[in-house]
């Protein structure tokens, strides 16, 4: 996928993943790619796969980020945590119904 900052336009890799409900943004892309966060004044709780409430996660959250696949275009807003670096972006997997891959 492609995130667009401004005029700039970032590669970047992103999963869809059936376990996730809400996006999520890499801790490290943030900082790589300079992009503003945005601090809850009242957090929220945020759970792994196994219910556990993941520590560092829920404080802080993107704006409205555009993304590209392709030619179709969104706006996301992400809550940012850390992550495996090889993944930049979690999408949870109900976005591929919200977006579906052009021709389908």
């Amino acid at each position: 996928m492609i995130l667009h900052q401004g005029q700039q336009k970032h590669r970047i890799k992103a999963l869809l993943d059936t376990g996730c409900a809400i996006a999520l943004i890499n801790q490290k892309t943030i900082e790589r790619l300079g992009i503003q966060k945005k601090e809850r004044k009242n957090p929220i709780q945020i759970e792994n796969y196994t219910g556990e409430v993941v520590e560092g996660v829920g404080q802080w959250c993107t704006e409205s980020i555009r993304l590209q696949h392709r030619k179709h275009y969104t706006r996301e807003r992400f809550e940012i945590s850390p992550m495996d670096p090889e993944i930049d972006i979690f999408l949870p997997f109900g976005w591929i119904t919200q977006h579906p891959p052009q021709g389908a």
